[in-house]
């Protein structure tokens, strides 16, 4: 999800572990993966098959880590595992209002964190005995990344799968209405 921080903990997991780093974004406009831009949302509409092979012939023959919104499998290369950053809801609103996101935009991806649409598209793209979750929200993406480097190295990533459940948080803090709202406002502008 944008603005969880995939791209600081991605780097910073590349660099423990030795490995190639590639920035999708970055990556997307480099090599114009892309077949338009649209202004209205502020993102290029990517095509994933060239994003594939591009990704794929950068990783094959090595390691690497790759920060993207998108669950994707590079061409050619086999994925030991994807890492799903999450943030609370409440929270990524701040962060997304504060690179100044459209209201709409803020509402959509809010939306998808909320009902773990990046989780679930992870597990379809992967399988769940690949994916781990790591609830990014108000830790040190430094710190977060040195636990999964040294996980991945002894083989035990998948312990650091954490269980979030939005619902269950927010309804704890007595905030799910705030987000409801929130939601509910921003879907009627």
């Amino acid at each position: 999800m944008a603005g969880v921080g995939k791209t600081a903990f991605g780097r910073r997991l590349a660099s423990l572990l030795g490995f190639k780093f590639i920035d999708l974004p970055e990556l997307v406009r480099e090599r114009r993966l892309y077949t338009a831009y649209d202004p209205e949302a502020q993102a290029y509409v990517v095509d994933l098959r060239r994003i594939s092979a591009a990704v794929g012939s950068l990783l094959r023959g090595g390691c690497g880590v790759v920060a993207s919104v998108y669950s994707f499998k590079p061409r050619g290369v086999e994925v030991k595992n994807a890492i799903v950053l999450r943030m609370d809801p409440l929270r990524l609103i701040k962060v997304l209002e504060g690179r100044g996101y459209p209201r709409w935009k803020i509402r959509e991806n809010v939306s998808a964190e909320f009902i773990d649409q990046p989780l679930v598209e992870a597990i379809r793209k992967f399988g769940s005995d690949r994916v781990v979750q790591l609830n990014a929200t108000d830790r040190s993406l430094a710190e977060l990344a040195e636990r999964a480097a040294e996980a991945f190295r002894e083989g035990r990533l998948m312990e650091l799968n954490e269980r979030v459940d939005w619902i269950g948080f927010l309804e704890r803090l007595r905030r799910l209405e705030e987000l409801l709202s929130f939601l509910e406002e921003a879907e009627s502008r």
